[in-house]
């Protein structure tokens, strides 16, 4: 009876999960847009029940008003941004509601902590038997709820007008328009529905798990599974996925090991999209454009030459600390070059950059402490980035821009678990101490000639700048960018979209396979701590594109420009005068990011090109504005 007792035990997750995954449902199906913040809500409300409960707020007002909270932030901002949403291309979607993910995270870091929390049990507490099964009351809470809330929403998006209304939005909101039915108003309700069902799981989960900044990224990738296979529509195919995938966990957690459950709901959420690829998730948009403009792919030898000389400079004469953030600049932009061809050349939401960073510092790491010269080591990192570019690769080609995301996230949770995680791929407690960081015969240990490692991540960022350049101005450049939007037209021009996919995942894996290798020479050590506390986490790859698309994603000097916005990077160095800098920069960019891409999506460099564009179009046309006035004075 032991496995029955432990599937109980997973029915208290199971209905977590649930009830997120009832709330990504009931967004989409209302606006046609898949809140990738819905887990980020449920947190929120999660902190906020805490904070208000501990100063003496009756238990029941709690978690009302932590419930309430959550469902006016999700009314709100799709009253802002809700009317840009519809029309806006698939990229836009996903890349907002991400937006508001690390806008909430960075809130929760900023007000409350950033530090794990332990809350005591609530409501209920203990268990009872049945039958020689031990059940725990948590599991009957939440399961409950999940059933009940299942039944509701199917009833409600069945058999009411809300529901008939929503459906209609999400068909053609344009239509809906036509006899008088406001798409806001409806939509904000959806979407503040989706974010009570959110917190309340949160809420309800608390007693089991531990309550932290990221407890969204436990609780995303599950529900995203389990509302996949349900193709965003079912309540109850998505409620039996998410209680089945709380239930496994529960039985792996007590019959094998602990630490592989953790990974089960992020498994099962992958194996559902491999097995449900290409899900249709077209409906409710109206693409008309890319949403951001690509740059020529042109470099300036005389900008190469001045922004050369600017990096020698400051790297020469500059203190310690300046020549610390010039590196991670360089590593950061480095970063970013690799959203840019992902995100900006093909149009790819992909959150893996500082996964893949991550297994390269490993395997440069591993190698050089049994004595490898630093290229061997960085060979061998290169080759395993390729390596896991190629299997993520299974994923993602035959994968549509939401699936695409989903998986991503779901594969970084997976190594963030089964890898970043385990004693046993960092020498135990020992660590990996990096050995030779030698080449032609000069020193690049950032410890002892901090000048020279600093020169070569720069070198490195050049030269991937120029390699990049090259590809995009040639035919493989070309190909990238005509899968940007929409496969079925490079398809009807015989255009291999499947091949396009995997060149862009082949060559953004190894820049951030580049990356990991320069931040495993930089550290000069690598830990278990380092990994897990100093942010390889889906949420911190997110961060870094939106960083990357404030500065400009469909252009190289965007990435330059990320690098210095990073954290860690000369912006943050020169702000380090308080010590939340990070946390605050990441709400600035994550704020700015949305505000960008419902305003002005090509960034900073776009806007930038743009000004520049049009002050030389009035400087050439002034001289000849003077001789039409010259002429029309003359003719008087």
């Amino acid at each position: 009876m032991d496995f029955l007792t432990y599937a109980s035990l997973g029915l208290s997750t199971g209905g977590a999960y649930a009830l997120v995954a009832l709330g990504l449902i009931a967004a989409y199906r209302g606006t046609g847009v898949i809140n990738f913040a819905q887990g980020a809500l449920g947190t929120f409300g999660a902190y906020s029940f805490w904070k208000l409960h501990e100063a003496g707020l009756p238990l029941p007002i709690a978690i009302a008003a932590a419930v309430v909270v959550s469902g006016l932030i999700g009314v709100a901002f799709f009253a802002i941004v809700g009317k840009r949403l519809a029309h806006a291309p698939v990229v836009t979607k996903i890349l907002i509601t991400l937006g508001l993910l690390l806008v909430l995270e960075a809130v929760i870091r900023l007000v409350w902590t950033n530090h794990q929390i332990t809350i005591d049990p609530f409501l209920v507490s203990g268990g009872f038997e049945v039958g020689g099964i031990r059940v725990q009351n948590i599991s009957v809470l939440l399961g409950v709820t999940a059933l009940v809330a299942t039944t509701a929403l199917h009833a409600l998006f069945t058999r009411t007008r809300f529901g008939l209304i929503t459906m209609a939005i999400q068909d053609t909101d344009l239509g809906a328009q036509s006899i008088g039915i406001d798409p806001r108003k409806w939509g904000s309700a959806a979407w503040g529905l989706a974010g009570v069902l959110s917190a309340a799981g949160s809420v309800l989960v608390l007693p089991i798990t531990q309550l932290s900044p990221t407890s969204a990224a436990t609780i995303l990738v599950p529900a995203l599974g389990a509302a996949l296979a349900a193709k965003f529509r079912r309540f109850w195919v998505a409620f039996g996925v998410a209680i089945g995938a709380g239930v496994l966990e529960g039985l792996v957690t007590g019959l094998y090991d602990a630490q592989l459950a953790r990974a089960v709901p992020h498994i099962i959420a992958l194996a559902v999209l491999i097995v449900f690829a290409r899900t249709d998730m077209s409906r409710g948009t109206r693409e008309v454009k890319a949403v951001f403009h690509v740059g020529s792919g042109r470099i300036r030898p005389l900008h190469v030459v001045i922004g050369t000389a600017v990096v020698v400079t400051l790297v020469t004469f500059g203190n310690g600390s300046t020549v610390d953030a010039l590196s991670l600049t360089a590593i950061f932009g480095l970063v970013a070059l690799g959203i840019v061809v992902s995100t900006g050349y093909t149009g790819q939401v992909n959150a893996l950059p500082l996964t893949f960073a991550g297994i390269s510092m490993l395997v440069f790491g591993a190698v050089s402490h049994h004595g490898a010269s630093l290229l061997t080591a960085a060979a061998a990192a290169v080759v395993v980035s390729l390596v896991v570019a190629g299997l993520s690769s299974i994923v993602f080609v035959r994968a549509r821009i939401y699936e695409v995301t989903i998986g991503s996230l779901a594969i970084a949770s997976i190594v963030q678990v089964l890898v970043f995680s385990v004693d046993k791929f960092f020498n135990g407690t020992t660590g990996w101490a990096i050995g030779d960081t030698e080449l032609f015969g000069i020193s690049f240990s950032n410890i002892v000639e901090p000048q020279n490692f600093a020169l070569l991540a720069w070198t490195v960022l050049i030269v991937g700048l120029i390699v990049v350049a090259n590809i995009r101005r040639s035919a493989v450049g070309r190909y990238l960018l005509s899968v940007r939007q929409d496969e079925r037209l490079p398809a009807a021009l015989g255009i291999n979209a499947v091949r396009a996919k995997f060149t862009s995942i082949l060559l953004s894996g190894t820049l951030w396979g580049l990356a990991g290798i320069l931040l495993a020479i930089q550290r000069g050590f690598i830990s278990k701590g380092q990994i897990t506390l100093e942010g390889f986490t889906y949420s911190d790859s997110l961060a870094l594109i939106a960083f990357t698309i404030l500065a400009g994603t469909g252009h190289l000097a965007g990435a330059v420009l990320a690098g210095l916005f990073a954290p860690g990077g000369l912006l943050a160095s020169i702000l380090s005068f308080t010590p939340d800098i990070n946390d605050w920069l990441s709400l600035f960019f994550a704020a700015n990011m949305i505000l960008v891409l419902t305003t002005e999506p090509d960034g900073v460099v776009g806007q930038f090109l743009r000004l520049r564009g049009a002050a030389f179009r009035t400087f050439r046309s002034a001289p000849v504005q003077k001789e039409k006035v010259h002429a029309t004075l003359e003719r008087q």
